[in-house]
């Protein structure tokens, strides 16, 4: 693509788009693993042609002479091709070929898979950072955006080619073997059956194709108005899904009505042919088999349809090419700049709102080594002339920071200098002293860390895009985080109880009820239909015809029942269990979110709590929890179900053989779990690199702007391959280990097989079991003994949904340090503002050892304004922070009104609390309703047009093609910065509450808008506590109170007369004269 017009349109994708990132390694890798997928594929239909002739061997002991033939060769060891012995070596043999082929094909599809995704993640992300500013707003990529394609899209893409593809290539071989054998050993019976099985495959592919269509249907359901009705749509469209499950996984007994067919044709075979039982058995298995597979080869085809339309998103993005290209090269190198910039007759608008035109004939010229201030009102197009850019510095209205250290931070400037010169950076900015007063110096971690409400609705912050993601219906069930407990040290992730678990779905105990006994039914049926096979198969070894031909048709309706009574219950259980499944997520939603949002800020300071990690976890968590309750808990009641009707009929059929066979079931069992743990392990490292890129990219884009300024993309493209290195050498050593377990299972499976029949046989020589007793027994443990695999196949995702849901009780169960809604606590119905801070001591929670005030104290009296000054780190805002209890003191009390504010219900406080803070948040929303945003729900228009007129933004809004419904963009990005400033204003004056915090509130705005909000500010301070943090002392020169602090304490309090008065011994005195030096002089008269 050529142009980001094209960026929008949609498209599917198609397979080759997955297989776009492979070099020539991986492609060598793919055929390897092609090779082994087939091998292992093809012998599973090779066993069943094996075991079929030990049915004919064993079934055709119709006569004295046939048994002791049987006996003799059993008991002397001698090998015939008509009887069991003689197989017995070739069965081990196959499981040695499987074994081979499983651990090869288990090593190489993960390899690949892991090379292929991370090159998919450096390439987009290259080519995100590659873009201009202006695809960004013009496009409105958001950062949750990026990060989806980074984490959850190139996982979804590395998952179909680690396990999909090959599971896929394997059913296809299996199906094809399937059609094979069938063909060579009884053509004309499989002929037959095949034209009557293409019809039944119809139905069942109808069925999965509508699986298919409800799940893409939940996917374009991006996002609703609300949060509960985003959860009620999808609780609607998940029994949808349950619903069509039911109908999928019940017409899969239609396999059972093909037996009836097989049945009835096979008896006149025969009876007309003299064909024998196994070789019905072979081809009744095979193209039932053949059937199965080709379904689960057809339910694979979601996940592979899924990760074309990533791939082809993600390869969209990187094939689009800016207009504004970096990485062009035909344009001049210049060996030396000077420094002159000239713009002749520069037109120029936003490519987001082309309709306004911020320059026409614009001219200017800014000679060489001279400083130039750009100044007019917000919108004059000021910081658009910063961005026609080359080579320049660029310190933006809004700090930029990236979550690593302080070094790391500074060297985006340029990254070949060394520690003098990042030294030399942070004096020359005046930040040497405060960073070497960190405990770490430079070496400090950078965390996300802010204010409550500052959280709630800044779209850089946790909150934001906590509820944009609960908010956006488009949520995968992916592979879950590795390190639950890592999102907070002080929970401890237990194991939840089995009658906690219960209690989850009490509300909706009637359809759980309802679905257990389902599940109890559908699975008696797998036990009673192998026992039917059994009976079936040895009813052809009968020698009287008429009871062959009565007995088929007996059974032939038994099989049809199955089919029936199969797709009735599959149905009533999966719609249960979906409905209790999306009826518990959707509680658990609504807890988490409600339960997170009351933690203390101090939580969120956490390095493990940043908001890649952590909103990508509570994404996908609740999920785990539909999982559990929906898919996990209903395969087990089915599987006990199995299991106990099958091992009880097998003991009273034939107890000596039951018994054997039972004792060596958990050794496939024990393989195969242990085989998911190693698999569970190569995930998780998996899950580690795309956590750390989620990471990056979060703030790749976020500080897209600043990225670009600096020409960093390609720090940070190594960032990112460092990030993946460690997880990507450690996935070949699991591969391997997770290659050796799943070969072993296949083994021992094999294993299993053969040694069973070599007992059976000789419990049936011996004259213990009779041939029928025999093949029933066998036919009802060994099919249970599958079911009892695929519990252990399930085992590390049910484990997993167990982990899941005890993170979450850990986080139900976790008492914040501030209670925000104490019942007991004083609700406020109004308050008069008189703050007494006593005593204080105060370090934060990220830095405990680092005192930000010592017995500190300050009084501010209701309805007065009062300013706090002083240099950066003083502690000016700790102290707004305080009054808003974001934080408990060390030590002393904070009071409102003479309560201890700790007495207090903290939300009915705050509700009398506006707060304007330095750095201006915006939702991605209209502007109405940002400035709408915590107002009452009686609000009216007229109202908000007057909170925007004091706030200075009604002129600027009203200029807007659309007002106040212009949508602000992600982070408010369609804005610049005094413009989101004054919508922040706007708010805070609507709250129209009696105090007022205004943490720096105008130092984003240019000088005229700054004296007009400033004015707005001081009459709306008139009658209100007002707390005012500023640099700018020229805007709290009519404050009634001002205190200056240094370093965590007060070293003067008065108005601004009377601190002017101190002469220059005060330290008042000297801050207005530093600032003096370049704003107006009049501040001393």
């Amino acid at each position: 693509m050529s142009s980001n017009d094209d960026f929008k349109k949609e498209k599917h994708g198609s397979i080759s788009s997955i297989f776009m990132h492979a070099d020539g390694v991986d492609m060598w890798l793919m055929v390897a693993g092609f090779i082994g997928a087939v091998a292992d594929g093809s012998a599973t239909p090779l066993m069943i042609y094996l075991v079929g002739h030990m049915f004919n061997s064993v079934g055709s002991a119709g006569s004295a002479s046939s048994i002791d033939l049987l006996t003799h060769n059993v008991n002397k060891n001698t090998y015939n091709i008509s009887d069991p012995s003689y197989l017995f070596p070739w069965l081990t043999g196959c499981s040695i070929y499987d074994f081979d082929c499983l651990w090869w094909m288990c090593w190489v599809f993960p390899k690949t898979s892991e090379r292929q995704a991370a090159r998919m993640r450096t390439r987009y992300l290259k080519a995100v950072l590659r873009q201009n500013v202006g695809y960004f707003d013009m496009n409105e990529t958001s950062t949750a955006e990026v990060v989806t394609s980074v984490s959850n899209e190139s996982l979804i893409i590395q998952d179909v080619i680690s396990e999909k593809v090959p599971s896929l290539i394997t059913t296809g071989a299996t199906f094809i073997g399937c059609c094979i054998i069938p063909f060579l050993i009884a053509w004309k019976l499989a002929l037959v059956i095949r034209v009557e099985y293409n019809k039944a495959n119809t139905i069942a592919e109808q069925a999965i194709s509508s699986v298919r269509t409800v799940y893409a249907f939940v996917g374009e359901n991006t996002t609703t108005t609300t949060f509960s009705a985003a959860l009620q749509g999808a609780l609607k469209l998940g029994l949808r899904q349950g619903l069509a499950n039911g109908v999928a996984v019940g017409s899969n007994g239609i396999t059972f009505a093909v037996r009836a067919f097989i049945i009835y044709y096979g008896s006149r075979m025969v009876i007309y042919h003299g064909a024998k039982g196994g070789t019905i058995f072979i081809v009744c298995s095979c193209i039932t088999l053949g059937g199965k597979e080709l379904g689960i080869g057809l339910s694979k085809l979601k996940p592979l349809y899924e990760a074309c339309a990533a791939a082809e998103r993600i390869n969209e993005m990187i094939e689009i090419v800016p207009k504004i290209d970096l990485d062009n090269l035909v344009g001049e190198t210049l060996d030396k700049i000077v420094g002159e910039f000239e713009f002749k007759q520069v037109e120029f608008a936003y490519p987001s709102r082309p309709e306004s035109i911020i320059f026409k004939s614009f001219c200017l010229k800014i000679p060489a080594g001279k400083t130039v201030a750009l100044v007019g009102s917000s919108g004059s197009g000021k910081t658009t002339l910063k961005w026609l850019r080359s080579q320049m510095g660029l310190v933006s209205q809004e700090p930029t920071l990236f979550a690593t250290t302080i070094k790391e931070n500074i060297l985006f400037g340029n990254e070949e200098a060394g520690m003098e010169q990042v030294t030399e950076a942070a004096k020359a900015s005046n930040a040497h002293n405060f960073i070497s007063q960190f405990p770490q110096g430079y070496d400090t971690q950078v965390m996300e860390i802010g204010a409550h409400d500052e959280l709630m609705v800044n779209g850089k912050g946790f909150y934001s895009m906590l509820v944009q993601l609960q908010q956006t219906e488009q949520l995968k069930v992916v592979e879950e985080s590795s390190n639950h407990a890592s999102l907070d040290g002080e929970m401890k992730v237990s194991t939840p109880s089995v009658r906690r678990l219960s209690t989850l779905n009490l509300p909706e105990w009637k359809q759980a009820t309802i679905g257990c006994l389902s599940a109890i039914l559908v699975g008696a049926v797998q036990p009673l239909s192998s026992f039917t096979m059994g009976s079936m198969i040895s009813m052809f070894f009968l020698t009287d015809h008429s009871e062959i031909k009565e007995k088929a048709k007996v059974y032939a309706l038994a099989f049809l029942g199955f089919f029936l009574f199969s797709l009735a219950f599959n149905i009533i259980l999966h719609y249960n269990f979906s409905y209790t499944g999306e009826h518990l997520t959707k509680r658990m939603r609504e807890r988490l979110l409600s339960k997170i949002l009351t933690f203390e800020i101090g939580w969120f300071e956490q390095d493990e709590n940043s908001s890649g990690p952590v909103c990508s976890r509570l994404e996908k968590d609740a999920s785990g929890v539909r999982s559990l309750f929906g898919d996990g808990l209903p395969f087990l009641v089915q599987t006990f179900s199995c299991v106990t009707l099958a091992f009880a009929m097998g003991l009273f059929i034939a107890w000596r053989l039951a018994i054997v066979m039972i004792l060596v079931q958990p050794l496939i069992i024990l393989s195969i779990y242990a085989r998911m743990v190693l698999l569970k392990r190569m995930s998780q490292k998996a899950i580690e690199a795309q956590q750390e890129s989620s990471k990056l990219a979060t703030e790749a884009v976020s500080n897209h702007r600043t990225i670009t300024a600096f020409s960093s993309q390609d720090r940070i493209l190594k960032m990112l391959h460092k990030s993946q290195e460690s997880p990507r050498k450690e996935n070949v050593r699991q591969s391997w280990l997770a290659g050796l377990a799943l070969g072993l299972s296949q083994f021992l499976l094999s294993s299993v097989i053969a040694f069973d029949f070599w007992y059976g046989s000789k419990l049936k020589s011996q004259g213990h079991i009779s041939s029928k007793a025999f093949i029933e027994t066998y036919l009802i443990l060994i099919n249970t003994g599958f079911y009892i695999a695929k519990v252990a196949n399930m085992t590390s995702d049910l484990a997993k949904s167990v982990e899941v849901v005890g993170s979450l009780f850990a986080i139900s169960d976790r008492c914040t340090k501030i209670e925000p809604d104490d019942s007991n606590g004083y609700v406020a119905e109004e308050i008069t503002g008189h703050v007494e801070i006593c005593d204080i001591d105060f370090a934060y929670p990220a830095r405990p050892n680092m005192i930000v005030l010592k017995n500190f104290s300050i009084s501010i009296e209701a309805g007065k304004s009062t300013a706090l000054v002083g240099q950066s780190g003083s502690g000016k805002s700790t102290v707004v922070s305080l009054i808003e209890r974001f934080y408990d003191p060390l030590k002393g009390v904070v009071k409102i009104d003479g309560r201890d504010i700790r007495l207090y219900n903290l939300r009915s406080l705050r509700k009398h609390i506006a707060l304007v803070s330095q750095e201006p948040a915006l939702f991605s929303r209209t502007i109405k309703e940002n400035i709408l945003y915590g107002a009452s729900d009686k609000t009216n228009e007229s109202e908000i047009i007057e909170a925007a007129k004091a706030a200075n933004a009604h002129d600027f809004i009203s200029g807007l093609s659309n007002g106040y419904d212009t949508w602000c963009g992600d982070r408010g990005v369609q804005l610049s910065g005094g413009q989101k400033q004054r919508i922040s204003i706007a708010r805070a004056i609507l709250r129209n509450s009696m105090m007022l915090l205004l943490d720096e509130a105008t130092s984003a705005l240019d000088g005229k808008s700054e004296k007009l909000v400033q004015e707005a500010l001081e009459r709306m301070m008139v009658g209100r506590t007002s707390v005012v943090v500023a640099h700018k002392l020229s805007t709290i020169q009519n404050c009634d109170v001002i205190f200056v602090l240094d370093k965590g304490k007060v070293i003067e309090n008065g108005n601004h007369s009377s601190l002017l008065a101190k002469g220059p011994t005060g330290a008042y005195y000297s801050l207005v004269n530093l600032q003096s030096r370049t704003h107006d002089s009049t501040w001393f008269k």
